[in-house]
């Protein structure tokens, strides 16, 4: 992640992921057709994301979870895979964000649903999580942001009744100082983590995805560059080319792999 980081401080988005950064995001995603194409052809349908996962992970992602469950979403943005969730699967859903605007939307636009689907602003690294004895927390593509993955899964593990279980989608690149080793299920950054903390967990492998993703975020975020800009959401497109670049080289490299973990509650490191 902190060659990432570093690559999109390169073309001009330093503040890129900060909570400002991701309000400007949403409150001009919100209101854009262009970014509503761009999602459409790179996702495989249109819920305004920001993130890595496309629709066969997602509703992949529905088969794990069961009506009635009570599940915490850390990293909803605006909610709208939120939305999409709560309305396959009839689970009581709370989803959280630091985006104080993607909440808002999100509230805005569920205040109907408000009886089994919530949203919350909240700072996953400075705040507490909501306690609650939860039967799911999903973390799709927020891990990386909440700190030390040691730390993070503790805490997480922490806010789960016995029998419970962390969902976690979460991308491994490979740099020229990792292994090889470093690409294959068990052996990721995310999988010494789960070890270290002696978790049993399996994993699914979405690799083909998120290669396929990043190789169409990339062709779109140019093919769209200048509709983004006759509407005025350069910004948007820019945000997008600032980092898929990195990421389309990996993928075309086969130096990235993507995995969703499902993690049992561990209650050893509850007692510990």
């Amino acid at each position: 992640m902190n060659e990432l980081m570093n690559h999109t401080a390169d073309m001009g988005q330093a503040e890129m992921f900060s909570k400002a950064w991701y309000n400007e995001y949403f409150r001009r995603a919100a209101e854009s057709p262009t970014h509503s194409r761009f999602c459409e052809a790179v996702y495989g349908r249109d819920l305004c994301q920001h993130g890595m996962m496309d629709v066969d992970e997602m509703n992949f992602l529905t088969t794990l979870l069961k009506p009635g469950e009570k599940v915490l979403e850390v990293g909803c943005s605006n909610g709208h895979i939120t939305e999409y969730l709560h309305e396959k699967t009839a689970c009581d859903i709370l989803g959280l964000d630091y985006a104080d605007v993607a909440i808002a939307q999100a509230q805005g636009r569920t205040r109907d649903k408000a009886a089994t689907l919530n949203f919350r602003c909240v700072d996953l690294i400075q705040d507490e999580l909501p306690s609650g004895g939860y039967d799911v927390i999903l973390a799709i593509d927020s891990i990386y942001f909440m700190g030390d993955y040691n730390k993070t899964l503790a805490k997480l593990n922490a806010r789960l009744r016995p029998g419970g279980r962390m969902i976690i989608a979460a991308f491994q690149a490979k740099e020229e100082s990792d292994p090889d080793t470093i690409l294959l299920p068990g052996h990721t950054r995310m999988d010494e983590a789960l070890q270290s903390l002696s978790f049993r967990y399996v994993q699914h492998d979405f690799t083909t995805n998120i290669r396929n993703h990043w190789l169409k975020n990339y062709e779109y975020s140019r093919k769209l560059q200048s509709e983004f800009a006759a509407e005025g959401n350069a910004f948007l497109c820019e945000a997008r080319m600032a980092e898929n670049g990195w990421f389309k080289d990996h993928a075309e490299r086969e130096t990235l792999v993507r995995f969703m973990y499902v993690i049992e509650h561990n209650v050893d490191l509850m007692q510990g």
